[in-house]
């Protein structure tokens, strides 16, 4: 199975492009799995993904990057072992650094993946704002990126964009950068099918 680890701050947007990128693979007659991480006791996002009968497996009570990263790894056997899906995304919470993500996922059998690849979400009309309070958060979770998704583009002004996608690139010079507007059709559609191989697209 492969797995796509989606980080990003809260409200940026992961899982509207989660159940967009689950839809299109699933339309393809794939097998979908989705690891929902929140960390309060109710998980909200949870509730939203089950919407698009998929398999959600949530994790509450912490945060998968720090004291219960055990638990994603318990999750993924029990996915393995059950439901065999192609395709596992995991929802980091948005206060998940991805490298403790990573880190807890050395200790799942690195055969019994398929490619482990991590896409973090970055909300260009709040990412100035954020930026000035949580510097090492959103540090983390870009440079970590092996692709970004720049999201709220047509609600950030064009000096927001612009700044927002100077500190990707400066940051994450190597990953691919996405810009993704909810109007966008074309661009969204773009971004699935770079996440997606041949045989998983609709």
């Amino acid at each position: 199975m492969r797995l796509l680890l989606f980080a990003g701050f809260l409200g940026s947007g992961k899982t509207t492009l989660i159940l967009a990128l689950a839809g299109r693979a699933a339309a393809a007659g794939r097998r979908i799995a989705v690891v929902v991480n929140e960390v309060g006791e109710v998980g909200i996002d949870g509730e939203v993904l089950r919407m698009g009968d998929l398999e959600v497996k949530e994790i509450t009570g912490g945060c998968i990057c720090c004291q219960i990263g055990p638990d994603l790894v318990r999750t993924l056997h029990e996915l393995q072992a059950g439901f065999r899906p192609d395709l596992v995304i995991v929802e980091a919470s948005g206060i998940a650094a991805p490298p403790g993500v990573l880190g807890a996922l050395t200790y799942f059998p690195a055969e019994k993946l398929d490619g482990i690849e991590t896409v973090t979400v970055v909300d260009a009309a709040r990412f100035g704002e954020l930026y000035e309070i949580i510097t090492p958060l959103l540090d983390s979770q870009i440079v970590a990126a092996d692709r970004v998704a720049i999201t709220k583009i047509d609600e950030a002004t064009a000096e927001e964009t612009d700044r927002t996608v100077e500190a990707v690139r400066l940051l994450a010079p190597a990953a691919p950068l996405y810009m993704v507007d909810a109007t966008d059709e074309e661009g969204l559609a773009g971004f699935l099918d770079d996440l997606l191989p041949e045989e998983t697209r609709a």
